[in-house]
C-alpha cells in the first residue's frame, strides 16, 4: 500500500517489532517470535504454542471511522480450530468483536465481526490450496465493510450501526482470548506486511498493493513468433523453483525464465516451500506477422469507470499489433476532443480536465503503422456508469 493516510505499518524487514513510519507503537510480542522470509525481507514465524502477536490498542480509534486493515499470513497445517488474529475484549459475548478464525475439517476461514448479537456478521472462505501465502483484507467505508481474500471480494455487509470496538482489546494475532473456551491452538506459521489505514481503499488500490507472493508477475500477453519474452516471479521464500515446459525455456529452476514459444504456451511454475507447496500458470500466446488482421485492435463498443477494478479505462487490447503509434484521441458527440495520447499503454479514464464526463456515447481515432501500414480506425463506443 502507498504511505498516504497510512499510520500503522509492520513490515518485520529488519527483524524487529518497531512500526516502519516511526509514528506508532511497536508491536508487543509474545513468546519468542522467529525472524524468518518474508514478502520483503523477512516476517514473523509464530510457533503455534506460546508466541503471539499485539497491536497498541491506540490503533482501536482509527477503527471508528473509515480504514483499511490488510496483513499476509502464511498458516502451517493444523488441526482444528485455529485463531489467526482477533480484536476483542472477553470470550462471553458478541459485543464489539473482530476475528479470523480457520477450521481445518472444513479447510474454511471464518471472519466474524459485531457489535452486539443484533448486529452480528460472518462470511466463510475456503483456502485456497494453490499458494502458501495468503492475504486478507477489511475495508470499512461509513456503514459498509468489504472482506477481500486473496484479493477477492468475499463479502460486502452494511452494520446497523458504527462498530465502536473496545479501548481495551488489542489486535492480536493467535492470542485471543477465547483460546481456551474453544480449544482453539494458536496460529502457527508466518505474518506480515501488516497495514493499518486511516482511509477506505478501493478494490483496485488493495490490487495494485498485491505483493504477488509465489505467483507469477507477468501477465497473460501476447507475442509474435520468434521473440522472446521473461517469465517474472514475485516474492518468494522457495527452495526450489521448476517451470514447465522445459522445452521452450531458457532455464527452469530461476525465478525470470526466458520464454521463446513456437506456439500459444501455458508455463506452469511449482514452488517447493518446504511444509508448504505453490504453484501458479500464464497464458504467452504466439502470433504470426504474416498472418495479422491488422484493423483488429479489440477496443470494447463499451467501458465502466467506476473505479470497480473492471473496464475502467478505455485502451488498445491488441497492442502488439501496433509499431507505431501516432495518435489516439477521443471525441465527445459534438466533435470536441477531450483526451489523446502517444503511447501505446495509455487508456483513458474517462474523464476531462479531471472531472468525470457524462454517461453517453464517444468517438476515437486511432492513426497507427501495422505489419508496414499506416491505418486509421474510428469508430463509436458508450461511455456507461
Amino acid at each position: 500500500m502507498n504511505g498516504q493516510g497510512l499510520p500503522v505499518s509492520f513490515n518485520f524487514d529488519d527483524c524487529n517489532f518497531e512500526e516502519a513510519n516511526a509514528g506508532f507503537p511497536g508491536i508487543t510480542p509474545g513468546g519468542n517470535p522467529n525472524c524468518v522470509c518474508g514478502l520483503g525481507s523477512n516476517s514473523m514465524y509464530l510457533d503455534g504454542i506460546g508466541d503471539f502477536l499485539e497491536i497498541s490498542n491506540q490503533a482501536n480509534i482509527l477503527l471508528d471511522s473509515n480504514f483499511t486493515l490488510d496483513f499476509y499470513f502464511w498458516m502451517d497445517p493444523q488441526v482444528g480450530e485455529t485463531d489467526v488474529f482477533s480484536l476483542r475484549s472477553g470470550c462471553s459475548s458478541l459485543d464489539s468483536l473482530m476475528t479470523l478464525r480457520y477450521f481445518s475439517d472444513t479447510d474454511e476461514l471464518l471472519f466474524e465481526i459485531g457489535s452486539d448479537v443484533n448486529n452480528y456478521f460472518s462470511v466463510r472462505k475456503e483456502l485456497s490450496d494453490n499458494t502458501c501465502w495468503h492475504r486478507f483484507s477489511l475495508v470499512k467505508f461509513n456503514l459498509e465493510y468489504f472482506i477481500y481474500f486473496d484479493n477477492i471480494l468475499a463479502k460486502k455487509i452494511l452494520s446497523r450501526e458504527n462498530i465502536i470496538f473496545s479501548r481495551i482489546a488489542k489486535i492480536s494475532f493467535g492470542n485471543s482470548p477465547c483460546n481456551m473456551v474453544n480449544n482453539a491452538s494458536r496460529f502457527k506459521g508466518r505474518i506480515d506486511e501488516i497495514n493499518l489505514s486511516k482511509r477506505a481503499f478501493s478494490e483496485l488500490e488493495i490490487l495494485k498493493s498485491f505483493k504477488y507472493p509465489d505467483r507469477i508477475i507477468t501477465p497473460n500477453t501476447t507475442i509474435f513468433k520468434g521473440e522472446s519474452i521473461t517469465l517474472q516471479l514475485g516474492n518468494t521464500c522457495a527452495s526450489q523453483i521448476l517451470w514447465s515446459p522445459s522445452i521452450s525455456l531458457d532455464l527452469v529452476n530461476v525465478a525470470d525464465p526466458v520464454a521463446s514459444p513456437e506456439i500459444s504456451t501455458t508455463y506452469k511454475v511449482v514452488l517447493d516451500n518446504g511444509s508448504c507447496m505453490s504453484n501458479d500458470t500464464v497464458r504467452i500466446y504466439v502470433a504470426d506477422k504474416t498472418k495479422l488482421d491488422c484493423d483488429q485492435l479489440l477496443l470494447p463498443k463499451a467501458f465502466t469507470p467506476n473505479n470497480d477494478g473492471l473496464n475502467d479505462k478505455y485502451g488498445i487490447s491488441n497492442i502488439f499489433l501496433v509499431e507505431a503509434l501516432e495518435y489516439f484521441e477521443v471525441y465527445d458527440r459534438w466533435g470536441a476532443k477531450i483526451w489523446s495520447a502517444r503511447n501505446l499503454s495509455d487508456a483513458w479514464d474517462g474523464t476531462f480536465n479531471n472531472q468525470p464526463v457524462n454517461t453517453g456515447m464517444y468517438l476515437y481515432k486511432i492513426k497507427y503503422t501495422c505489419n508496414g501500414e499506416e491505418k486509421l480506425n474510428v469508430n463509436n463506443f458508450s461511455l456507461l456508469r
